[in-house]
This record gives structure tokens, C-alpha cells and sequence, in this order.
């Protein structure tokens, strides 16, 4: 549960600054938060401080502006309407530094911007008559200084204290009549309200008005502001305000609402603010009712830590079942079966018990599930299904080929995990040994499964060891496993485990439907994002090296073909081909290696080596064979590394580390792992190698690899080569067909919406058709796709869209959010959450808030680092991310964190936190070059904690990030963030701020935008909001078969499919020799027109796509048939007879064969113009009228009812 900001711990300390103890990190944390919240609301110097500026430039959240006086008895409340365009305008009143100077300036230029009222309402019990309402604020009078150490301003404001309570009578519906609070002291301070009758209970809205008259200055100012509501001594007064979910649109969306109000069912809403945020606490005995409610300035939330089940430990005592589970990845790799399974089957018993005591606690009236009977069993169903599920994939491990393959994934996770850890150890400490950092962490705890990992990759064995297995059918029956765990709870390592089954599967099945799978594509992940597709590829390198050290010790089990990894991604980050990556390198060594940074690909995408840390140097450590048309990449460590230059017994081919990023690469020599972001297979019907991808090959070049009809058309590749150098003769033969991907991982789902979404699922036609083959005669399979996500709504529909496939959940949803068995949610007050700070100041101008508010975060943890030592416990809050919704505003706030906020830093110590100095900010944005992302993620490793020695880097003292940051940047460094306005969706929301507190309690500062009304929406219910954030993720929409995502997709995927299924049509020209009355034109069309039924449920859809096919057919066939032209797909070199058939976009009309070379180019860029009049001067413009209506309308207090 949050707590209120004045309650967050100081120890660790005395009152000198000298360290007496280190605190706990959640104690640091809490601590951090309220200086910050200190600094802007305060009060700084303590209850009687006294201050040398202005308190309203100091202050500027909870505070009360008078408002103008009294009018028969009630508060006259006036205001200036504002509209949200205006808010950041020169016209708002600014709020500079206390520290600038004058010590006794004019109040703000616009007084009645300022809230003169706070309040909140509350759904009260209807047999309670009355409520205490207790109100409390501060006031400052300037005077002389009491302090004989003040001889620098003779001038100061006195701070002091006041409360006082009222009782308000509930007796009739209608206005509560305004009652003075102190009427000695403060004759116009008032609680005043409204009264509604609602079901039964009463809905009251209650409101502390400041209606004194304006003295000038802060004199009539109310500072530290707040009220309190509570009921009768002993008693819980207050309802949740709302008492059932909203309906939906449809059965789905209204049955998915109600299960998730019943997670959510012991987390309810019991207050919304007005002007402010709300706090509640609720009753002991019973969590439906609240004792108190209040308002909070800067209201917080502490979402709990969603963790592993522990049976050993204290919190899962339930869970004894699994006590016998065998998680440890070196154990299960070396078990026979029949222990093998002894260790696994807990896991199925365990879930299995779990399942019956929660079967049991549904009619158990301490569950308050009435009314939910049916949500809960549903959920328990799906549950058992998957125990079944796990259970099968456990008995598959009896012998044979599934055995070896799951034995191979567990040692080659083993061995990523330990390398990967021995790797970021060695690239903090260069002196330490291989041998020695991998002994260091070759321990149970850093080589174990999480329960979901294992869980997930058990249930899907089978349908990877057996291709014919009804989850791949080319039918309805075909299943998509949908991998859903928050933020940084592993997913990365439970895909890449299944990713690794996939590789040895493949080799001990080799020949299944006369196919070659033992080279080519057998697992395709696929990102949306290149920040997110550069960190994965770093992560899965390292299990790659892994499997590959593994096949070198066995060839004749694993085959003799290395396991490679390709990177598979836009022509600015990665080459398409050698000579670019050759004039790259080329450059990179005339710079001399001095971080020259270029909007073209790059082959330098690894900083260092996955498998032992040492550093890659591009120029010393990348070389480019123009001859075998290959870049490799070594290790510099030629005596550890099995991946360096010299390793003993290594052919040619399998030299360096076993990755590529070279477009042509990955089409001549597919790798085992292809990681794309999904826009790039928007080159399927542009580049004919693409087949490749899909096994189509019939043609091997014994010097380059495989060759497709369309890369015979490159000037370097020939039926046959001369000897070259060290390089023998080499001749083209024929070659087997390869097996398509076994397995395609799409990971963020949530990102694919939206026209990317609706693209991507068009293409995922074509891509599901290239990947299918026949495993016997007649029975064609397709491949296993699984997905994960953090956020997720309507994942059934979303999933059917894509991937024409059922959706199957894991974990399945529990009778709660708190517990699903393999993910809990636990207890803040033991292990801590991240924290969320709402910080809201009416009035004032975004900017000067952002300012504040970054000042004061730098500042405190400046602080509070040097008060305890400079330790690894303080390091992580000294990297401040700051995450913006556009570049604009990022661009202007880097402008400030480089001028306004270093200059404050310098004089931070007078509003009592520390001196800084910070360096220029780091950013994470798609402006960024490619190669310069990589070195700014290894630089937010650098830890600030000791001694830096003179020469080695400095750590990032500020990140400034887009939505960039918001998936797959996994820095467990970072502690704190400030969100500037709230995001567009929830989903980047939750993404966003899951990117702190990995390794140390997260601590995000929401900075809202009070002109905005969602973001205003957001500041008044910011605790219940984030106590069931993840109810609030919006469902995402897909629509392929749409007619304007038809428009811009279905050429291309037609293009696709006639390319790259048939090698007579491949090359270039093949496009002249394509009949549209052959068998492969009617295959096509049936194909795609199936899809459109079955995605669409509509067989007009299906209609309708065949008659679009046709006219592009028939203008295909007109095109082909023309005169005196050769057509072909596109323009290429040497083929200047060529008549190009589709067209790229130009920025003209999309025509009927344009063809996107990127799936996000749905939509053409449109210029506007403004011409003539541009509106209305503001001085002409006619003044604001509002409407008629009694005096009691104009009071805030006045609002609609809200249940």
C-alpha cells in the first residue's frame, strides 16, 4: 500500500550528515523521494523554518492562492479560463528560483492561474449522518530573522503551523453551507461541498477554500494545504465508488472486464481528487470499506514487486509441492530420465494443488467472490489445461531425440548465463581472467529456472519435437503460446531457452520431409524497435557461442554445420551487403577509430565479446574478405576465447564469433537464429535472397554459400570461381531444400498495432505460407509461434489478426492479481515495489516544474551519496532518465538540463540538498546513430560508486529517452526516472518506468501536466490509477484485411509469395515469366483469400481480396505482355533492359503496384499550409462569457456525479 509522503524513513544519519549506518535500499529510496517532495512542497527548514525568499516561488505544490473574499457568506471564487494550448505559454505566470535575488517579489503575474481550492469526493455509507473533516495548512509572515547566524538577509518569512476540524452534517441532498475552519484567525478559510443521494449511499464532495482578500506577496498564501475525512470514532464510512466493471462493447471485452475486476476486486477506489490527489486507508477488517481518506500534493504509489514462487522461504509455505523441483540448468542437463522426470513432475503437482485449494476457496465468503463464480472457474480451467500441457512435455523427455535436445537447451543456457555474468564482470574489472570470473559465477542460484521459464518452455516441447503436432496445423487448431510476465521477470531467458530446444531438435531430426535442417533458419525473432533488436541480439550471441562451443565438443551428435546468429535489421543500422560493410571499416580505420558516427550500416553492433567480455575494437577486430565475402568478427583474446583468431581446430569457415550483420550474409549462409525487426520483411518482394530465409534453395556456391536466382544476377557470384590467394577454385552445385523456422518468437507484442499492425499481420500471410512444408504427402505443418508481453488487452483478437492462431495465456490469470501460482505479488512492507510520485503544480508552467523537479532528484541523491560513502547502495538513483512522449520536448529539455539545471545545481546546497556538477546528457532516440547506441548502453553500466581513477569515463548523470527506452533496454543499474506528461497509452506507461529498479527499489516522479485533461485525470486518482495499472492497459487494434491496409500492403504481398515460393520466379526478371494462369497464380489467391475468411470470420472479406488480387494480376499480365520490355521486379544494376513492375513510395498518389520498402510507410507525410487569416488576435477576440447559472454552479464543488 502507498504511503503518505511525510512517512517515508530518515535514518542513517544524524543530524550532522555523518554516516551512523547504512539504511536499506528501500529506506534510501523512500528517503530520496522526500527530499524531493520536501523541496517542492515543503517545508525545507523544518515546521518553524524560516525562509529568505518568497514561499510561493519556493513552494509551488500544495498551495492555496486567495481567491477575493466573501460574498453573502460564501467564497467568491473567480478564475481565468485557460486553454491546454496556452499552458506552456510566456503569458503563465514563471516560477523562478528562491535563490535569484529579490527576497520579497510581487506575487505570480496571473494570481487567479492559481487554485484557490482542493478537495475530493467520497461514496460515503448511507447511515452515516456525519463526517470530520480535518483541515490543516501553514502560513508565512515576513519579519525580522530570529536566527543570530542570518547576516546575509535581514528579511525573512516565519513559517507557522494550523489545523483545525469541522463537522459536516449529511442530513439532505443538496449544497453544504460553507463553515469557517480558524474563523478567528482565518475568517476566510472554509470546507464547503455538495450532497447527492446514489443507490443507496451518499456521494459528498467536499473542498478547504482559501477566500481571503490578496495582500500582495505569499500573506494570504495557504501553504502544505491538505484535508482529511473520516467518520464517527471506530467506524469505516466509505464504499468504493464504483461497484461493478463498466459494460463492453462486446461478450469478449465485457468477459475479460470482469475478470480483471475480479483480480483487481480488494484494491478498490474510494476517493477522486479535486485539484489534488487523494489518499485512503483502508479498514483492517475489512478491505471494502475505508476508515480516512485525504488529500495528498504529491500522492504516491508503491506498485508491488511481482516475484517467483520460493517454497523454501517463509512467503510460499503453501507451495510445499515444489519443494522437490529441480531448477538448476548444469543439474538438468546431466540427469537421467527417469530422475529427470522425479525433478520435474513437482512442478505439475505443485500447480495441481494450487489449482484444487483455489477451486475450494471460490464459495469461501472470505474470497468475495460472489458474482464472479463464473470468471473463476474459467480461469481454473484454463489452468488445468495447461498442467496437462507441462505434464506432456515432461513425459516426452522419456528418450531419444527430445531427451538430447532438452539436455543440450539446459547446458547451453548454463552456459550463457554464467558467460554472460563472467563477461559484464571482466568489462568492469579488464584484469580478471575467463577461468576466473566464469569460477565466480558458476554457482546454483546464478544457472537456475524461474518456475514460468521452465513451465513455459515444458509446455511447449511437443509441438517442437514433432512437427506434425496439432499446434502447428495448417488449420484453426494451430496454437500461439502468449507469454505474459511483467517487466524484467525473465521472458528474454524462458524464449531463449525454447530457442535453444529448437536448434537441437532440428539437428537429431534431420531429414523429416527430405528436407536439409540441419543448415538453415530454424528460429526467427522478430522486434519492432532496432534499440530492442540490437540488446536482444547482444543477449542471444551469448547463447549462440554457447550452443556452438557445445557442437564443437560433439560434431557427430550436433552435425558439423556451425550454430550462427544473424542480425537481420534497416540498412542504417547493419549493411546490406560487403562492399557497404567494406567501405565502412574502411572509413572507420581512417578516422582511426576515433568514434566516427555515420547514418549508414555498421557491422560494429557488439561492443564487446558475448562469450568473455573483451572488448572490440572495429578497426583491429572486424575484417572484411572480399574474396569469401564475409566480415567476421574476432575476439582479441587469443588464448581464452574460443571465438579469438588463433583457436586450435577451427576451419575457415567457422572463424571468430558465430554472428552475422551483413544482409548478403545472412542470405548466403542462413544462420540457425535470424533476429529482424518486423519492417524488414517488408524487403520480401524487393529482394529475392529472402527466400533463403524460408529454406527455398535450390543452388550451393562451395565458396559463398547458398545461391537464389536473384543473387546470380550480382556481378560477383558465377556458376564457378577461379583460385584466389589462400582461397581453392569453387564450382555452384545442387542443394536440398532447406527446412523452413521451426519457431518464431514475436516479442512486445503490444507494439504491433496500430498500421504496424495492420501491415505486419497482412505480411504475415506471405511469411506463414513461405514457412510451411510438408511433412509427409498432404500434411503440411506451419511454424510454432509464440509471443510475449508486460502488457497485454484482447490478446485473443490481437493474436488471430496477426497469426491467423488460437492464444493460449501462461500463465493463466488466478482468482486474483496477487497470485497466479507461478507469478506473486508481494508484500511492499517486505520486499520493495517501485514507487510512484505524482507531482502536479497548478498554475505553474510545465517547464519550470520539469526543472524543479530534476534539480531536486540530481541534487538530493547527490547528497545522499556522498552522506553514505558513495557506495553500490546509492549508485543506481545517480542516473536520472528522464522519458519524454516527442523529440521536441526532449529537445528542450536538453537544452535546459545543459544551461538552467547545471547552473541550479551549483547553488543547490541552499535550499539544503547538495552541489553537483553533471556532465552533458546522454540520449536514447531514434536520432541516434546506430553504432552509438551500444557505447551509450555499456556507458549506463558504469557505476559512480567509489573513486574514479583519472582517465576511465564517467557515468551518465542524465539519460534523456523517447519511447525507445520504453522495451527491451535492460540496465538493472538504474533507479529513478521523471516522466514528463503523462504517455499516450498506458502499455508505454508501465513499459517506460519498468526500466528503473531492476536492481534497486525503482523510483519514478510522474511530473503532470494540469492544463491536460487526462493528464489532470491521472494526478486526482494517481493511487488507485497505479494500485491496477494493468487493468488500465488499453486493448490494441489490428485490422490486415482492411481495405486501406490492402491499399498499401496486398501488392507486396503478392510480390512475396510469387518470389519466393518458386525459384523459376525469383531473379529480377523472373517477373516477365510469371503466368497468372499458372498453378501458382490460383495457389496464391486461394491461400490468401482462406486467410481473409478465417482471420476475418467474413467470407465476403475473402471476396473481396480475391478481386483485389485479380486486378493486380490482370495489370501484372498486361504489363508482361507489353512490347518491346522486359519486366521485372524492380530496377537493378546491369539490367538497364529492365521495366520495373512495382513502385517504391515517392511521396505521389500510393498506386496500384506501389509496394512499401518499410512496413511503418503506411501513411504518406502531408504538408499544411496556412494561407490568409490564421485566426483571431487575441486582443479583438471577444472576451470569455460563461454561462448563466447560480452562484453555487461556479464552485468546484459542483460536479457530475461520479459512482
Amino acid at each position: 500500500m502507498s504511503q503518505p509522503h511525510d512517512l517515508s524513513p530518515q535514518s542513517g544519519a544524524d543530524s550532522t550528515g555523518s554516516v551512523l549506518g547504512a539504511p536499506s535500499p528501500q529506506e534510501l529510496r523512500d528517503e530520496l523521494a522526500q527530499l524531493v517532495v520536501t523541496d517542492l512542497l515543503g517545508p525545507i527548514g523544518g515546521p518553524e523554518e524560516e525562509l529568505r525568499g518568497n514561499p510561493a516561488e519556493h513552494y509551488i505544490i500544495g498551495r492555496l492562492a486567495p481567491s477575493g473574499g466573501m460574498v453573502d457568506g460564501r467564497p467568491k471564487l473567480t478564475g481565468l479560463p485557460v486553454e491546454p494550448s496556452d499552458f506552456d505559454e510566456t503569458g503563465l505566470a514563471a516560477v523562478p528560483d528562491a535563490e535569484e535575488g529579490d527576497p520579497d517579489p510581487e506575487s505570480p503575474n496571473v494570481p487567479s492561474l492559481q487554485p484557490s481550492s482542493l478537495g475530493l469526493t467520497v461514496r460515503v455509507d448511507g447511515a452515516v449522518e456525519e463526517l470530520r473533516v480535518h483541515c490543516s495548512w501553514a502560513r508565512y509572515k515576513p519579519g525580522p530573522s530570529s536566527d543570530p547566524e542570518n547576516t546575509v538577509s535581514r528579511s525573512v518569512w516565519h513559517r507557522t503551523a494550523y489545523e483545525g476540524t469541522v463537522v459536516v452534517k449529511l442530513l439532505a441532498d443538496g449544497s453544504i453551507d460553507a463553515q469557517e475552519v480558524l474563523p478567528q484567525d482565518f475568517p476566510g478559510v472554509v470546507v464547503r461541498g455538495r450532497c447527492r443521494t446514489h443507490e443507496g449511499d451518499r456521494l459528498v464532495s467536499l473542498f478547504l477554500v482559501n477566500a481571503q482578500d490578496a495582500q500582495g506577496g505569499s500573506r494570504n498564501w495557504l501553504f502544505q494545504a491538505g484535508l482529511s475525512l473520516s467518520g464517527p470514532p471506530g467506524t469505516a464510512p466509505f464504499l468504493p465508488r464504483r461497484t461493478a466493471p463498466r459494460s463492453g462493447s462486446d461478450p469478449a471485452e465485457q468477459a475479460e472486464r470482469r475478470s480483471l475486476a475480479m483480480g483487481y476486486r480488494f484494491l478498490p477506489e474510494f476517493a477522486v481528487g479535486h485539484g489534488t490527489g487523494v489518499h485512503a486507508q483502508p479498514s483492517e477488517q475489512d478491505v471494502q470499506r475505508a476508515e480516512m481518506v485525504r488529500t495528498a500534493a504529491a500522492p504516491t504509489y508503491e506498485i508491488p514487486h511481482t516475484d517467483v514462487p520460493d517454497p523454501l522461504s517463509s512467503k510460499d509455505q503453501d507451495l510445499v509441492e515444489l519443494q522437490g523441483l529441480v531448477v538448476d540448468m548444469q543439474v538438468l542437463s546431466e540427469l537421467t530420465p527417469a530422475t529427470l522426470r522425479t525433478a520435474l513432475l513437482p512442478l505439475v503437482d505443485g500447480y495441481r494443488a494450487w489449482i484444487e485449494r483455489a477451486r475450494e476457496s471460490i464459495t469461501d465468503p472470505a474470497s468475495r467472490l460472489d458474482g464472479y463464480e463464473t470468471e473463476a472457474r474459467e480461469n481454473l480451467r484454463r489452468a488445468e489445461k495447461t498442467a496437462d500441457r507441462i505434464e506432456a512435455g515432461i513425459h516426452l523427455l522419456d528418450a531419444g531425440p527430445a531427451l538430447d535436445a532438452f539436455r543440450f537447451a539446459n547446458h547451453a543456457m548454463w552456459q550463457q548465463r554464467v558467460h554472460t555474468m563472467a563477461a559484464a564482470e571482466r568489462r568492469r574489472r579488464p584484469e580478471l581472467t575467463l577461468e576466473a570470473a566464469v569460477q565466480a559465477t558458476d554457482e546454483p542460484k546464478n544457472r537456475s529456472w524461474r518456475p514460468f521459464q521452465l513451465a513455459f518452455m515444458l509446455l511447449n516441447l511437443p509441438a517442437l519435437a514433432d512437427p506434425a503436432h496439432p499446434e502447428r496445423a495448417d488449420n484453426r487448431e494451430a496454437l500461439t503460446d502468449l507469454l505474459w510476465f511483467p517487466t524484467g521477470g525473465g521472458k528474454t531467458e524462458a524464449y531463449l531457452g525454447l530457442t535453444a530446444f529448437t536448434l537441437a531438435i532440428r539437428r537429431r531430426l534431420p531429414g523429416l520431409g527430405g528436407l536439409d535442417a540441419e543448415h538453415g533458419v530454424a528460429v526467427l525473432m522478430r522486434y519492432t524497435l532496432r534499440l530492442l533488436t540490437i540488446q536482444q541480439f547482444q543477449r542471444a550471441a551469448a547463447l549462440i557461442c554457447a550452443c556452438e562451443t557445445i557442437r564443437r565438443a560433439n560434431p557427430g551428435l550436433w552435425g558439423t554445420a556451425p550454430f550462427r546468429i544473424g542480425l537481420w535489421v534497416g540498412g542504417s543500422v547493419t549493411p546490406n551487403n560487403t562492399d557497404q560493410a567494406g567501405t565502412w571499416l574502411k572509413d572507420r580505420r581512417k578516422e582511426s577509430g576515433r568514434g566516427r558516427r555515420s547514418r549508414s550500416g555498421s557491422p560494429h553492433q557488439l561492443t564487446s565479446c558475448p562469450w568473455c567480455g573483451s572488448k572490440l575494437d572495429a578497426g583491429r577486430d572486424i575484417t572484411v574478405d572480399t574474396t569469401l565475402r564475409r566480415t567476421v568478427i574476432t575476439c582479441p583474446d587469443v588464448f581464452a576465447c574460443p571465438f579469438g583468431e588463433s583457436t586450435f581446430g577451427v576451419g575457415a569457415d567457422e572463424r571468430g564469433l558465430p554472428v552475422l550483420v551483413v544482409d548478403e550474409e545472412i542470405y548466403r549462409l542462413p544462420p540457425s537464429l535470424v533476429i529482424a525487426t518486423v519492417d524488414k520483411f517488408a524487403q520480401l518482394p524487393w529482394k529475392g535472397e529472402t527466400q533463403a530465409l524460408f529454406g527455398q534453395v535450390s543452388k550451393r556456391c562451395t565458396r559463398h554459400g547458398y545461391v537464389t536466382a536473384d543473387a546470380l544476377d550480382s556481378e560477383w557470384e558465377h556458376q564457378s570461381h577461379p583460385a584466389k590467394g589462400n582461397h581453392p577454385a569453387a564450382i555452384t552445385k545442387d542443394a536440398p531444400r532447406l527446412r523452413p523456422p521451426d519457431l518464431i518468437v514475436q516479442d512486445e507484442l503490444h507494439l504491433i498495432s496500430g498500421p504496424l499492425g495492420s501491415l505486419t499481420g497482412l505480411y504475415e500471410a506471405a511469411i506463414d505460407r513461405l514457412a510451411c512444408w510438408d511433412i509427409t504427402p498432404g500434411h503440411t505443418v506451419r511454424p510454432k509461434v509464440i509471443a510475449s508481453t508486460a502488457t497485454v488487452r484482447r490478446a485473443e483478437r490481437q493474436i488471430n489478426d496477426l497469426f491467423n492462431r488460437r492464444t493460449a495465456v501462461f500463465p493463466p490469470p488466478g482468482l486474483s492479481a496477487d497470485d497466479n501460482f507461478f507469478a506473486r505479488r508481494r508484500d511492499t512492507r517486505s520486499t520493495p515495489g517501485r514507487r510512484y510520485v505524482g507531482i502536479c503544480a497548478q498554475g505553474v508552467r510545465t517547464k519550470s516544474v520539469a526543472i524543479r523537479v530534476y534539480v531536486a532528484q540530481l541534487a538530493a541523491a547527490e547528497k545522499l551519496h556522498k552522506r553514505y560513502g558513495r557506495t553500490e547502495l546509492t549508485d543506481p538513483y545517480m542516473t536520472l532518465v528522464g522519458y519524454f512522449n516527442s523529440l521536441r520536448d526532449l529537445g528542450g529539455m536538453r537544452r535546459l538540463v545543459e544551461d538552467d539545471i547545471s547552473t541550479r545545481l551549483t547553488r543547490a546546497d541552499k535550499r539544503g540538498l547538495a552541489v553537483r556538477y553533471i556532465g552533458e546528457p546522454a540520449e536514447l532516440t531514434s536520432r541516434m546513430s546506430s553504432d552509438a547506441i551500444p557505447d551509450i548502453l555499456e556507458k549506463l553500466e558504469i557505476s559512480s560508486a567509489g573513486t574514479k581513477k583519472k582517465g576511465t569515463p564517467r557515468p551518465i548523470d542524465v539519460l534523456l529517452a523517447t519511447n525507445m527506452i520504453a522495451v527491451g533496454v535492460d540496465v538493472s543499474r538504474l533507479g529513478a526516472m521523471v516522466v514528463n506528461n503523462q504517455p499516450k497509452s498506458t502499455a508505454e506507461y508501465i513499459q517506460a518506468t519498468s526500466r528503473v529498479g531492476r536492481r534497486a527499489p525503482g523510483l519514478v516522479f510522474t511530473v503532470l501536466n494540469w492544463a491536460r485533461p487526462r493528464d489532470l485525470s491521472h494526478y486526482e486518482t494517481f493511487e488507485s490509477f497505479h494500485a491496477t495499472v494493468y487493468q488500465h492497459v488499453e486493448a490494441l487494434s489490428v485490422t490486415p484485411f482492411a481495405d486501406r491496409a490492402l491499399d498499401r500492403g496486398l501488392t507486396g504481398v503478392l510480390a512475396s509469395l510469387v518470389r519466393n515460393l518458386k525459384q523459376q520466379y525469383n531473379g529480377n526478371r523472373g517477373a516477365q515469366f510469371f503466368d497468372i494462369r499458372g498453378e501458382l497464380a490460383d495457389h496464391v489467391v486461394r491461400t490468401l483469400q482462406r486467410r481473409a475468411e478465417d482471420v476475418t470470420a467474413n467470407q465476403h472479406a475473402g471476396s473481396e481480396l480475391a478481386s483485389r488480387l485479380k486486378q493486380r494480376l490482370d495489370h501484372w499480365d498486361l504489363r508482361r505482355n507489353a512490347p518491346g520490355a522486359v519486366l521485372g521486379y524492380s530496377t537493378a544494376p546491369r539490367q538497364g533492359d529492365v521495366t520495373p513492375l512495382l513502385k517504391k513510395p515517392d511521396g505521389a498518389s500510393w498506386r496500384l503496384m506501389t509496394c512499401p520498402t518499410s512496413l511503418r510507410e503506411v501513411e504518406p507525410p502531408v504538408q499544411l499550409m496556412f494561407v490568409g487569416d490564421v485566426g483571431q488576435d487575441p486582443v479583438t477576440e471577444p472576451p470569455f462569457v460563461p454561462r448563466p447559472q447560480s452562484d453555487l454552479a461556479d464552485s468546484p464543488a459542483t460536479l457530475p456525479e461520479q459512482p
